[in-house]
C-alpha cells in the first residue's frame, strides 16, 4: 500500500496524456501560422555599409596605398619632381646612389668605398669652378633637421640657393625622396649623427643616440642603422655630442668607420672642447668646422648679426662654415643675405669646397 500514491499518479498522469496532446499540437500548428505570416510580409533591406557584397566592401576600405598615406606624416606636397620641375639656371645634381657607392647592410643602404679611388664626399659633391684662386672669402651653410618637417623642408630646398648644404635628420620621414629633391635642387646633404650630450638623458638627441662609454659593439650597431635611413650624403655633422665628442676612445672608432666609407666628418662644434675635427686631420678624413650657430636665438636681428659675423670669420681665414636650423625665419633672411653676398665680396660655396681648409685648434 506504501506503492499507492505513486501507482495513482502514473494512472492518472496515462488517463490525461492525449488530451494534453491534443492541446500541445494545436498550439504548434497556430505557432506554425504565425510564423508563415510573419516571414511573408514586407521586411526592410539591410543597410548598405554591413552587406559583405564584393563591391560595396571595396567603396568602404580604403586601398592599401591610401591608408600607407594617412598613416605617413609625409610632405604635404607631391613625390619629388622631375627635372623638368626644377626652376631654369638650378645645378642638379645626379640622383643617388650612384652605383658601387653602397652597399645593402641590415638596416638598408650603407655607403662603401667604390671602384678607382671612388668616394662619396666627392661623388655627390656639389660641382665648383675648376681652378678658382680664393680670390674671393668663401662662406659655406648647412641647415639642419631636413626631413622632420615637410613645410620646413620643402622651403629650404626651393628658396635656399643650391649651394647651401641640407643636413638631414635619421628620425625623418621619406628621407630618400627629400635627398632627391634636394639634389635637383641642386643642394649637397649631409647626414645627422646624433651622439651624447652632457645632460644626457635628460636632453635626449633620439633611440639611437651614439653614447660616451658604451660598449663599441652597441655604438657601432647604432651607427649602422643611422647610416642606413637614406643615401646620397657627403658626410656626416654630428648632433649635439658636448659629452661623446670630447671622448677620444669613443669617437675616434666611429670617425675611422666613416673615413672608410668615403665620407666627410663635419664638427658641429656642440661644446669648444670637441675632438672631432682634431682626430679627423689625424687620420686624414676630409673635415670642416662649424664657425657660428646662426640661429640659437630666433630673431631677425639676431640672425642678420650672426651673418655678419659670419662673414667677418671668413674674411679673417679665408673660409668659414655657418649652422642653422630650418625655421621658415632663418630660411627667409639667408635667402635674402644670399642674394648680396657677391656684391659683399663674398663667394657662397658647398661644404666640399673647403674641405680641409679651416683652421682646427
Amino acid at each position: 500500500m506504501a506503492d499507492t500514491p505513486e501507482l495513482t499518479s502514473m494512472t492518472r498522469h496515462r488517463t490525461v496524456q492525449p488530451l494534453v496532446a491534443a492541446w500541445i499540437f494545436v498550439i504548434v500548428a497556430l505557432a506554425a501560422v504565425f510564423i508563415w505570416l510573419t516571414l511573408s510580409s514586407d521586411v526592410p533591406a539591410p543597410a548598405p555599409q554591413k552587406t559583405d557584397h564584393p563591391k560595396t566592401a571595396s567603396r568602404i576600405i580604403p586601398a592599401p596605398e591610401q591608408d600607407a598615406q594617412k598613416e605617413s606624416p609625409a610632405p604635404t606636397s607631391s613625390p619629388a619632381p622631375t627635372s623638368s620641375h626644377v626652376p631654369t639656371g638650378r645645378v642638379t645634381l645626379a640622383k643617388a646612389p650612384i652605383e658601387g657607392l653602397v652597399m645593402m647592410g641590415a638596416n638598408g643602404p650603407l655607403p662603401v668605398l667604390g671602384p678607382d679611388s671612388l668616394v662619396s664626399w666627392k661623388a655627390y659633391a656639389r660641382p665648383v669652378a675648376t681652378g678658382r684662386l680664393h680670390d674671393k672669402p668663401e662662406i659655406a651653410i648647412v641647415i639642419t633637421e631636413i626631413g622632420l618637417n615637410s613645410k620646413a623642408t620643402d622651403l629650404a630646398i626651393k628658396e635656399l640657393p643650391g649651394e647651401i648644404d641640407l643636413a638631414f635628420s635619421p628620425y625623418g620621414r621619406k628621407l630618400q625622396q627629400w635627398m632627391d629633391r634636394s639634389r635637383q635642387y641642386g643642394h649637397e646633404g649631409f647626414l645627422m649623427i646624433p651622439t651624447e650630450p652632457l645632460k644626457y638623458p635628460e636632453n635626449d638627441p633620439g633611440p639611437h643616440t651614439l653614447l660616451a662609454g658604451a660598449p663599441l659593439r652597441d655604438n657601432m650597431k647604432k651607427l649602422d642603422w643611422l647610416l642606413s635611413q637614406v643615401t646620397g650624403y657627403v658626410g656626416v655633422i654630428n648632433e649635439m655630442g658636448s659629452k661623446f665628442t670630447t671622448s677620444e676612445e669613443d669617437l675616434l672608432p666611429i670617425l675611422k668607420d666613416l673615413k672608410a666609407r668615403g665620407l666627410m666628418m663635419l664638427d658641429s662644434r656642440s661644446t669648444r672642447f670637441s675632438l672631432a675635427a682634431k682626430l679627423a686631420r689625424r687620420i686624414s678624413m676630409p673635415r670642416a668646422v662649424n664657425n657660428l650657430y646662426l640661429d640659437n636665438i630666433i630673431s631677425r636681428a639676431e640672425i642678420r648679426r650672426n651673418l655678419t659675423r659670419l662673414e667677418n670669420t671668413a674674411h679673417t681665414y679665408g673660409a668659414a662654415v655657418g649652422v642653422a636650423r630650418a625655421f621658415p625665419l632663418t630660411i627667409t633672411e639667408i635667402r635674402k643675405w644670399s642674394e648680396q653676398l657677391d656684391a659683399r665680396g663674398f663667394r657662397l660655396v658647398p661644404v666640399t669646397a673647403i674641405a680641409n681648409r679651416q683652421p682646427v685648434r
